[in-house]
């Protein structure tokens, strides 16, 4: 059965953003009592469990790093860029009649900027920021409701190794992207049900099906 959905996560997936995430992380590290990233490659090779354990963030700690987070990606969410190839990409895949949305943890207002100023916000049906890290299976079970899909219909296409689990929790086809945070060793780990090099390898996916 094809897709009838494809449902994207932005920063680091379709946001060229991880420079900046870091950034506002480290900045964030003098005010909430984590460490920063020092060694990025390190960073990418770590689940993001390993990665709160490693800079000393518990769990009680995230609402406020996220809400922080969020505040200070309000600064510059017009400088955000669709990573090279995707605006085609989407495009293309707007143009098959599938309907494309967005989950992420960063907030509606944030990504609807960043899609507006790379002039692709109308390619998307909806946008949906989830403030909590941890939360996107349940995020994606409201998604399908909402839109009426059945499971084996939808695909989410994430960079890290929690989207890749959000959609297994979700029962949705995962599609892990090796252009964004996750290295892709750590990735393929994890078990995602397709492993995508470059944006000309999301259309074939559409044919595939779930």
């Amino acid at each position: 059965m094809p897709f009838k959905l494809v449902v994207f996560d932005f920063d680091g997936t379709l946001a060229d953003s991880i420079g900046k995430a870091v950034g506002i992380f480290n900045r964030l590290a003098p005010e909430l009592g984590h460490r920063p990233v020092e060694d990025l490659a390190e960073a990418r090779a770590m689940t993001t469990r390993q990665f709160l354990r490693r800079h000393g963030i518990p769990f009680w700690r995230l609402p406020r790093l996220v809400r922080r987070y969020r505040a200070l990606a309000a600064e510059s969410a017009e400088d955000t860029r669709v990573f090279p190839g995707l605006t085609d990409a989407l495009a293309d895949l707007r143009a098959t009649g599938v309907r494309l949305g967005v989950l992420s943890s960063n907030s509606e207002e944030n990504i609807r900027r960043g899609l507006r100023a790379n002039g692709v916000e109308e390619l998307f049906a909806f946008v949906v920021g989830y403030p909590k890290l941890f939360g996107k299976a349940r995020a994606l079970k409201q998604i399908l409701r909402a839109e009426g899909v059945a499971r084996s219909e939808v695909l989410y296409v994430g960079d890290e190794v929690r989207d890749v689990e959000a959609a297994r929790k979700a029962g949705v086809t995962s599609a892990a992207v090796t252009w964004g945070f996750h290295a892709e060793s750590l990735l393929r780990e994890n078990g995602p049900d397709h492993v995508v090099a470059g944006p000309t390898g999301l259309l074939p996916l559409l044919n595939r099906g779930a």
